[in-house]
């Protein structure tokens, strides 16, 4: 594991304590995880760009969209920590890290629910659930990828 994903990791980790604690993801980590993508970029390592790019684009643009239809859908630092991370991630592991963020703040809502410790449109947090997506997808995102196209 190189010093990038490192860092990642560590922007992740203060992601999920910011939105945990404040229900906001500051513009900081968003620039701080576009940085290291440019850093690996330039260093000619990871993803290729386009897969980059597309990364960057690939999940923040639906979440986007889905916001303007559905106000309140995804909160904006949700959409941006999107697109800085696709920047990182490359396409394919930003669609695995999205996926495994759905799944499990969608089970973990239904908890809340059946357990009568929300109520229906109560908001929690999302920004934890996208980096343990993210996480996720920087160790085995590759591995995730090839179980699914044999599905």
């Amino acid at each position: 594991m190189g010093i990038f994903v490192l860092a990642f990791f560590f922007v992740l980790l203060t992601v999920s304590y910011q939105d945990m604690k404040d229900m906001e993801i500051r513009d900081g980590c968003h620039l701080a995880v576009a940085v290291l993508a440019v850093i690996e970029i330039s260093a000619g390592m990871g993803p290729g760009i386009l897969s980059r790019l597309g990364g960057a684009l690939c999940v923040s643009v639906p979440m986007l969209a889905l916001t303007l239809l559905i106000p309140g859908a995804f909160g904006g630092g949700d959409i941006k920590l999107m697109a800085a991370a696709g920047l990182f991630l490359g396409w394919k592991n930003t669609v695995v890290s999205a996926v495994l963020a759905v799944f499990t703040a969608g089970t973990y809502a239904l908890y809340l629910l059946l357990a009568r410790k929300a109520e229906r449109g109560q908001r929690f947090p999302f920004g934890p659930f996208l980096c343990a997506g993210m996480a996720v997808a920087v160790l085995w995102g590759n591995k995730i990828w090839k179980i699914w196209q044999v599905l």
